[in-house]
């Protein structure tokens, strides 16, 4: 499977996540939440599809974990979303007709804690849940970005990941819903998270350069010490003038050739008579 393929996969995910994440503008709605909370689980669960298909080529561990934890984080959401704005849609219409709905409220404040608001605080409890859960979730994307630098050059890499920081950051703030503003912080940041990622996404089909993730320094080689001078070397034999034939004699022990006037055969050693 060439690379352009698995870009291509890769983009059709990060692309239905940006719509999960501009559904996440209304969710905080209420009322018109009821409407959009459903859409946005479907649009999370095709999404995950996309991330399917990936990890049929890949079968990245890091990626099978991201799938996994993401649909139960969804699924948890899913109900936490639905039981807290339930919850808070009897409060606010319990809070304009209590004397018909809510017996528990006199005049314009409770004696005792009404059973809405417990449905709400329940709700918030599981959406904290499925945030926790969330937060493993965008770890594990974070990992298989990092280790999948044949498909994510150096640039790209590092952006994808400052992204996915910006999902699991929004998914602790969730977490840490319990505090209240944390929420909001939370809401923003996955939303900035989610519209980022597929605008880096993005690049990759501008085919940009993969370049190097360092560059290694190496040390100047040391110089060569310099060569000592040797004696020239006697021209050997071949090199030398030749010998006309009448200044050549044969020794008489081995027949060696001698130049004419030696003392002494080179081959033998024997002395040579003039």
């Amino acid at each position: 499977m060439s690379i352009s393929e698995l870009e291509l996969k890769w983009l059709n995910f990060v692309r239905r996540l940006r719509v999960v994440g501009m559904l996440l503008i209304f969710v905080m709605i209420p009322f018109i939440a009821f409407l959009i909370i459903p859409i946005h689980f479907i649009l999370t669960m095709v999404a995950v599809g996309d991330v399917s298909k990936l990890n049929r080529e890949l079968k990245d561990p890091y990626l099978q974990t991201f799938r996994s934890k993401y649909i139960a984080a969804s699924i948890i959401k899913l109900i936490g979303s639905i039981v807290v704005h339930t919850g808070a849609a009897i409060v606010a219409f319990g809070y304009f007709f209590h004397p018909i709905f809510d017996p528990y409220y006199i005049g314009m404040f409770p004696y005792s804690i009404p059973p809405t608001v417990i449905v709400f605080i329940i709700g918030v409890i599981i959406m904290i849940i499925g945030s926790a859960v969330e937060i493993g979730a965008w770890n594990k994307l974070k990992l298989f970005v990092y280790h999948r630098k044949e498909i994510f050059p150096i640039s790209i890499n590092t952006d994808t990941i400052n992204k996915i920081e910006n999902l699991r950051s929004g998914a602790v703030a969730w977490a840490l819903g319990f505090l209240g503003v944390t929420i909001i912080i939370g809401w923003i940041n996955q939303i900035v998270g989610y519209i980022g990622l597929s605008n880096v996404a993005e690049r990759l089909t501008m085919g940009e350069p993969i370049k190097p993730q360092t560059q290694v320094y190496q040390a100047p080689s040391p110089p060569t010490p310099p060569t000592p001078p040797t004696a020239p070397l006697p021209p050997s034999p071949s090199a030398q003038e030749p010998q006309s034939v009448t200044d050549i004699v044969f020794c008489p022990m081995c027949g060696a050739k001698v130049s004419k006037g030696a003392i002494f055969c080179a081959e033998c050693g024997v002395k040579l008579v003039n």
